[in-house]
């Protein structure tokens, strides 16, 4: 396999996890054999012990005709700091510390300047192609509302907290009645930014909440600085960010109506500040700013939204990095009359009644559909693992491994499979009805050695790779309209492969790819948009011996956790973070265990991985990362029970949320579910979901609290079942037959 390998672009950071030891590599190999099964196990207290449980049987898959594959189917400047007066008085002019804070992190950070630099590189190729969002349906938002008092006036009333909700969901709903004063130049570049906010129900220790959490302090007035978002300092601690929009209510200094933090700084310090009285529409919300709009702006600075002059003063060479807001010299404040005319930007002029510029809250009440397209490029991006999708594709999850199914819109399924000859079939769900038919399937040729791997980097878009007859990569793609490089071409990517193929996308128009080669060492290759990299049929080598197959998984744009099991049947690691691999080029962490599976990873949210295999004892086991550090131990594992044949699937659909799928010892599918708080039926049980199986399950999820779980049966043809948030369809232990006759999936 050719080795040869380019540099990378530069990326978010990396990480400080301690490397143990390399995986086995040409060299080590004789002196890693020397060690049993049984002396590892004594030596890694995470080698995989314990008396098997059997799964129970029951079930058997309703198997109905077998059909042979047929063809068919036509294929922000202001300051904080000074007291504002205990009791409250608003300033009269908008100011805003977003991007004092902003300069603060790129002086405090020098890592943070390469973090927004692949943010901004993410938010100009969404609004390059608005399509390319993951979230096609509505993003809400989990908020919590942090009341921080020192005079009672200033302790707002839940009623306040509520008033504040229902404005930003009308104003990110493009559904305000204000926005009919748009001039009617701009009325046709307003939009619906797809995003509602709702208090949190549930705190990040699983107890119930109002999402509304109060302290009085002893601090008269805070600044940017950050210290309102700490407990040390007079404030309180952030909810964690990946899950929650933390926003502090306070008294804020110096003239100050908010602040935000753009999406990539600390996760301690991530959200906004609002002043308590330019929060809400009741209460001591104030005029000028008593509609609710401070909120907003801030929340439109947390989505990566910048002010729509540029932030250059009152030149006109800033720039907001949306190409339909006009350019405009400097802020506007009050309520300016239409057209106001700056930087030539006539006749129209400024957009001064978008949310992100400075006027009074009257005078503010639109967004552009460029500025949507940056917002959803934030919540595909940094913050991908905020809030839940309903009727969208995206959702809370990150970018999973490729698998043989794949969900790239809500209620659209994609299945692949190869046929008794070998080729590639295809079938669709698209929201109605399968396609070509319930048991038919488009055929897309091909001689196909491997089970076929798909993955979606936007909706309608599809890239398949498969091993060929000659043990080559290959590639075929759907772009919205037809395959290519045709309905039964592939593009040659080379290699010599064994097994199956991984992909992943971390980002639009982005794919990596990883085979095991003949020498049993892994290899990647990448798409970056334009050319593969390091060349059509070139492979980056990346050392090791493995056994198996890899597993690959994105938690965020230009993050790779790659995952091998080594000779010796431990769980190795490598990593992609944005720079370098660690921890080197052909170097491994080793995650211990004694493994008789290939692993199968998930990523629910950022710097979170949950990792499963078997062990010798027939038993499921579980490790995780969870940020800082590996769960229960490096190299111990949380066993989970049952006795499985063959391999583990396991996938999310939101945030702490994971469903596992293993074969039993019965060929019966058996389901377990992680909630958050608890394993589901228990630590160690399983939900028996019937059937006779003849291949290792395959699901997804294309929203919240849906499942669409598929099976071979022992007739050949292709079952599939499906959770609806209430019950198993078409039964528990029943399935839909799909038919056809399945050699590999």
């Amino acid at each position: 396999m050719n080795t040869n390998k380019t540099k990378k672009v530069a990326g978010s950071g990396s990480d400080e996890r301690q490397t143990i030891s390399d995986m086995p590599i040409e060299g080590e190999l004789e002196e890693r054999m020397g060690v049993s099964y049984a002396d590892q196990a004594a030596i890694h207290a995470g080698g995989m012990p314990g008396a098997a449980q059997d799964m129970a049987n029951t079930g058997c898959m309703n198997t109905g005709n077998g059909n042979g594959m047929g063809g068919g189917g036509a294929g922000m400047d202001g300051g904080g700091g000074g007291a504002n007066g205990q009791g409250g008085g608003t300033p009269q002019v908008r100011t805003c510390a977003t991007m004092t804070v902003y300069r603060r992190l790129l002086n405090e950070d020098p890592s943070y300047a390469r973090v927004r630099d692949e943010i901004e590189n993410l938010a100009g190729l969404y609004e390059g192609d608005q399509g390319l969002a993951a979230r096609s349906g509505v993003t809400t938002v989990p908020v919590v509302v942090h009341v921080v008092w020192n005079m009672a006036a200033q302790n707002i009333s839940d009623a306040q907290v509520a008033s504040q909700i229902d404005v930003l969901n009308r104003d990110y709903r493009h559904t305000n009645t204000d926005v009919a004063n748009t001039p009617a130049p701009f009325l046709p570049l307003t939009a619906d930014a797809r995003v509602e906010f709702a208090l949190a129900t549930v705190d990040p220790h699983g107890a119930a909440t109002s999402g509304i959490e109060r302290r009085q302090t002893t601090v008269t007035s805070f600044g940017a600085d950050d210290a309102v978002k700490s407990q040390a300092t007079g404030g309180m601690n952030a909810w964690p960010a990946d899950t929650y929009l933390n926003i502090w209510v306070c008294q804020l200094g110096g003239g100050l109506l908010g602040y935000a933090q753009f999406p990539g700084g600390p996760a301690a310090t991530d959200g906004v500040v609002i002043l308590q009285s330019a929060f809400g529409t009741i209460g001591t919300a104030a005029p000028p700013f008593h509609l609710g709009r401070t909120a907003t702006h801030e929340v439109g600075h947390w989505l990566n939204l910048n002010h729509i002059w540029g932030d250059d003063g009152t030149g006109c060479t800033g720039t907001d990095n949306v190409a339909d807001t006009p350019n405009q010299g400097g802020a506007n404040t009050g309520t300016p009359s239409f057209p106001h005319v700056s930087c030539n930007n006539g006749p129209n002029g400024d957009m001064f009644m978008n949310y992100m510029d400075y006027v009074d809250d009257p005078a503010m009440f639109m967004f552009t559909a460029g500025q949507v397209a940056r917002m959803q490029a934030c919540l595909d991006g940094p913050r991908a693992s905020i809030g839940t999708a309903a009727g969208g594709g995206g959702g809370a999850t990150s970018r999973q491994s490729s698998s043989p199914v794949v969900a790239w819109g809500a209620n659209r399924l994609d299945v692949f499979v190869a046929g008794t000859d070998s080729a590639l079939y295809h079938k669709a769900w698209n929201g109605t009805a399968w396609a070509p038919s319930v048991t038919g399937y488009e055929a897309q040729g091909g001689i196909v050695t491997s089970a076929p791997q798909v993955v979606s980097w936007a909706p309608n878009r599809l890239d398949v790779f498969v091993t060929g007859s000659d043990s080559g990569l290959y590639h075929k793609w759907w772009n919205g309209s037809a395959w290519g490089p045709s309905l039964t071409g592939y593009e040659a990517l080379g290699g010599l492969c064994l097994g199956d193929p991984r992909a992943v996308a971390w980002g639009p128009n982005r794919l990596d790819v990883f085979v095991v080669g003949t020498d049993r060492a892994l290899y990647h290759k990448w798409w970056n948009g334009s050319a593969w990299g390091p060349s059509v049929t070139g492979y980056e080598a990346m050392g090791g011996i493995c056994l198996g197959q890899p597993e690959a998984v994105a938690w965020g744009p230009n993050r790779l956790d790659v995952f091998v099991i080594g000779t010796d049947r431990a769980l190795y690691h490598k990593w992609w973070d944005g720079t370098a691999w660690g921890p080197s080029v052909t170097g491994y962490e080793r995650l211990g265990g004694i493994c008789t599976s290939s692993p199968k990873a998930v990523a629910w949210g950022p710097n979170r991985l949950d990792v499963f295999v078997t062990g010798t004892d027939g038993a499921l086991y579980h490790k995780w990362w969870d940020g800082a550090k590996w769960g229960p131990s490096i190299d111990g594992y949380e066993r989970l029970g049952g006795v499985c044949v063959g391999e583990v699937e396991a996938v999310s659909w939101a945030a702490n949320r994971l469903d596992l799928f293993v074969i039993g010892t019965d060929s019966a599918l058996y389901h377990k579910a992680w909630n958050g708080t608890a394993w589901s039926p228990s630590l160690t049980g399983f939900e028996n979901l019937g059937g006779i199986c003849t291949s290792r399950p395959r699901a997804t999820a294309w929203a919240a609290n849906r499942l669409d779980v598929f099976v071979r049966g022992s007739n050949g043809a292709l079952f599939h079942k499906a959770w609806n948030g209430t019950a198993w369809s078409p039964s528990v232990s029943g399935y839909e037959n799909l038919g056809g006759v399945i050699s590999c999936f």
